[in-house]
């Protein structure tokens, strides 16, 4: 039988001048040649293998016997966490680990690769992932998602130079990372919106270029959610190559906003608020997918919306100043409001700013609801992919209580000053109003009787 090759090389031809990441190998049996692989990306010297509990166990027999043939020099770090935080203060921690070292490999998936990124990053080492889950597009990201302060934040960092991705190994991953894959990639809809929102609304950067790969990463994915549950190799190689592709396409842009919007922002609020004060969570994925249907269903309203009818005089001068918001995000955020508060601040408008920004989105909007209206996709339809695949579709599946998923919508804005729907929305005085509504609308805050468990 013949083995399952995504091949990528057709698509990243154009970007060979923009792309760090050189050497992608998406393959069934990939493991088997991993130090080849590795020796074509990676300078010679000693090379620092970094996984977790979990993860060394699946690649270390065979790679380990790779390296000792080849005589290649090595040391390990295993994180022996039950539940690894992905902090700042951990990647510091790994860092000082790796001197004497030419190279690391990051064995793992999200928060693994996360933490030896930021690490070799700043001490300036090269280094390769074999990726363990198709759970996230981070792999292949100039970012890393990690904790700072209590919250998430986005760090820029060099992406991996190899990435290579044994399909054998990625269908035995828990189901729930290879939902949580989909979900991620399924936010694409709604986060290129808020990324169009922000460009023609107040005029940050767009990168077509970018635009092209996501779209390329989104054509892998046609056919594929259904096939998931089956583990089928194809499918799950697709959602491997959609993930790789859709990092690179931050890399490109050099932001995350290709990828990230408002529904990444929800998604963070949980994460936070887990690591904070012991919430319940669930990959960062499953939480992205819900958060996916409730922005599409907002977008939905907005895009239902007479601008003519919006009153700016009004917002302006019923829009809080800075001072008494200020106030009400340390009421909610608790001890997390000093590392929030300097990125609500940033993001947040004056009242003549706001009358502006709004100004502007009446005269500019036949030109932004049709960018809009190109991108987005039903929420239903978003929903029933996800079910599909059988992905969560609602809040209670992530095990957020009604308050804390109505929070994470109403009060995740703050969290980032990069403007999203999230943001125009409350500008408008209408996000709670909607929130609840697309909440009853769409089963969110509990599944509905044909949802997956």
């Amino acid at each position: 039988m013949q083995r399952t090759v995504i091949d990528l090389a057709p698509t990243l031809s154009p970007y060979d001048t923009t792309i760090s990441t050189r050497h992608v190998c998406i393959a069934q049996e990939a493991l088997g040649a991993a130090e080849p692989f590795l020796e074509q990306a990676l300078p010679a010297g000693r090379w620092h293998l970094v996984a977790d509990a979990r993860t060394w166990p699946l690649v270390a027999p065979q790679l380990t016997a790779q390296l000792r043939a080849a005589n290649r020099p090595y040391v390990c770090h295993i994180f022996r966490e039950n539940h690894l935080s992905p902090t700042i203060e951990t990647a510091d921690e790994l860092g000082a680990l790796l001197n004497g070292s030419s190279a690391v490999v990051a064995i793992g998936a999200g928060t693994v690769n996360d933490l030896v990124k930021m690490a070799s990053s700043r001490a300036k080492l090269p280094y390769a992932c074999i990726a363990t889950a198709p759970s996230m597009n981070g792999y292949t990201s100039a970012i890393a998602a990690l904790l700072e302060g209590g919250v998430k934040t986005t760090r820029p960092c060099a992406p991996p130079v190899a990435v290579l991705a044994d399909i054998d190994l990625l269908t035995r991953a828990p189901y729930r990372m290879i939902a949580a894959g989909l979900g991620d990639l399924i936010s694409k809809p709604v986060s290129q919106a808020d990324w169009l929102l922000s460009h023609h609304l107040i005029d940050t950067p767009y990168s077509p270029e970018a635009a092209r790969l996501i779209d390329q990463s989104a054509l892998l994915l046609e056919g594929v959610a259904e096939k998931l549950p089956s583990r089928c190799p194809d499918a799950v190689g697709k959602l491997m190559g959609s993930l790789v592709l859709s990092g690179m396409s931050m890399a490109v842009a050099g932001t995350s906003a290709p990828s990230s919007g408002g529904e990444h922002l929800i998604s963070h609020y949980l994460d936070m608020t887990h690591y904070a004060w012991g919430r319940p969570t669930d990959l960062h994925g499953c939480q992205v997918g819900v958060a996916t249907i409730t922005t599409a269903a907002l977008y939905e309203k907005l895009l239902a919306l007479d601008p003519s009818k919006i009153n700016c005089e009004q917002r302006r001068i019923s829009h809080a100043s800075w001072d008494a918001h200020r106030e009400t995000i340390r009421a909610r955020f608790a001890s997390l409001s000093p590392a929030v508060l300097p990125f609500a601040q940033q993001g947040y408008p004056s009242s003549e700013e706001l009358a502006q920004r709004l100004a502007c989105l009446q005269s500019r909007w036949p030109k932004i609801s049709e960018a809009l209206a190109k991108t987005l996709l039903p929420a239903r339809h978003i929903c029933d992919q996800i079910k599909a695949a059988g992905g969560p579709t609602s809040f209670a599946q992530l095990g957020a209580t009604p308050g804390r998923a109505r929070c994470a919508v109403l009060h995740s804005k703050d969290i980032r000053p990069r403007y999203t729907l999230l943001h125009l929305l409350s500008e408008l005085g209408v996000l709670e109003r909607w929130t609840t509504a697309v909440f009853r609308e769409h089963h969110l805050l509990w599944p509905a009787r044909s949802s997956c468990p």
